[in-house]
């Protein structure tokens, strides 16, 4: 007979332990089979069949065995997506998977474990605390309607504060509970019905917009009230005023994409890739010339991440961690990079605000350059060059303010 003495809670994340512990009567192997909800269209799929052997504990004369699947689990990658972006708050598709391990040993007796994993970890630090307390994430923060609960690593606290250019969508675990986003101006914003366990998205860029249209106003605070009792809130501020407005979307530890603005001198340091030069034939002089291929460069920017507090320096310390990061150029583009910094140092009590230095390079090597994009339109009103009040184009010829039949 197998007993569990300890497994894993009904969720999990896949970067910390999946663990398992079992008691059986002696040493024969035990068989376990772990599978997951779908798979390219495969319900119910097997992604692995082993054998666990037991082993004697001489401090209490029992057999255990023991197992953790996180690296099993973690090789699946999941592609989440919000439905329906336009929606206040509107669910997410494949944040998280079912999965089970069943446990079968050779008298017939049996264990099945059912749960759903999601991506991302918490640090040990955190886990430690988790595990003296007997509980674990999902308990104490991510579905205790209570606590501030979105999947954010800007802060734990009930503060939480976003500067308007960094605003992107905030993932949270719905429960079965009433949700509502109360303003400074006392609008009140209703969450849609949504399904307890299901990972959401609360979109604060549609409630401001959706307070603009209906009531002229765009707040800057936001009241989150669950069953009609305020829980924590929201502070939304000015982004720093820079000519420099890069912003870096990264994916954070609980898998969920946040942004932080770079605002401090940016210089672009492009790297080229070795000389390839070759020698070719040229037949009309009867010799050889050297000749190349068009050549690959890695663009690679050196910027100052700008002046910041301790709370988002140790918030930065997760986008340098992250294994996903985008560079949004002021234009909208957007481009996968790499992040370093060669000295990050900070104060622990800072009394003024500090900054470091970030290495951006873009994941690819580009051996064609095209211009920016450039859709705009025509800027004046096309007429004969003539001496008249009109507009001045960038190459100073003069047009009239309005078009001319020039025929």
């Amino acid at each position: 007979m197998i007993t569990f003495t300890k497994q894993p809670p009904a969720n999990v994340l896949v970067n910390n332990p999946v663990s398992f512990e079992l008691r059986a009567d002696n040493t024969d192997p035990l068989r376990y089979i772990v599978r997951i909800e779908r798979y390219h269209g495969i319900s119910n799929h097997i992604i692995f069949n082993g054998i666990l052997l037991p082993v004697l504990d001489f401090a209490t004369s029992q057999y255990y065995a023991t197992l953790n699947i996180s690296e099993l689990l973690r090789s699946y990658q999941l592609k989440a997506s919000i439905s329906n972006p336009a929606q206040l708050a509107s669910k997410v598709n494949d944040f998280s998977m079912g999965f089970s391990v069943s446990f079968h040993d050779g008298s017939g007796s049996n264990l099945l474990y059912q749960g759903k994993f999601f991506q991302g970890g918490v640090g040990k630090k955190m886990l430690r605390h988790l595990n003296n307390n007997n509980t674990d994430i999902f308990a104490y923060k991510l579905q205790d309607a209570d606590k501030q609960f979105f999947l954010t690593t800007r802060t734990s606290g009930r503060h939480i504060v976003i500067k308007e250019n960094e605003l992107s969508p905030l993932y949270f675990i719905a429960t079965d509970k009433a949700y509502t986003v109360v303003t400074e101006h006392g609008q009140t914003f209703t969450f849609p019905l949504m399904t307890a366990g299901d990972v959401y998205a609360f979109n604060i860029e549609v409630l401001r917009r959706l307070s603009y249209n209906t009531y002229r106003k765009i707040p800057a605070f936001l009241g989150v009230m669950i069953d009609g009792r305020f829980v924590f809130d929201i502070t939304i501020k000015e982004p720093v005023k820079s000519p420099n407005k890069y912003i870096i979307e990264f994916r954070n530890s609980f898998s969920a994409f946040e942004r932080l603005e770079v605002t401090g001198k940016a210089n672009s340091e492009p790297e080229f890739a070795e000389d390839n030069a070759f020698m070719a034939y040229d037949r009309y002089i009867d010799d050889y010339i050297e000749q190349n291929n068009r050549l690959g460069i890695r663009e690679v920017v050196k910027a100052d991440f700008g002046y910041k507090s301790l709370e988002e320096f140790l918030f930065m310390r997760d986008m340098l961690q992250s294994d996903k990061r985008y560079l949004i150029d002021p234009d909208g583009t957007s481009h996968e990079i790499r992040v370093s910094v060669e000295n990050f140092s900070h104060s622990l009590f800072p009394t003024e605000p500090g900054s470091v230095q970030l290495t951006i390079r873009l994941v690819d090597n580009d051996s064609n350059y095209s211009p920016g994009i450039d859709d705009s339109l025509p800027d004046f009103s096309f007429g004969e060059a003539i001496w008249l009040t009109g507009n001045t184009n960038g190459y100073g010829f003069l047009f009239s303010a309005s078009t001319l039949n020039t025929i």
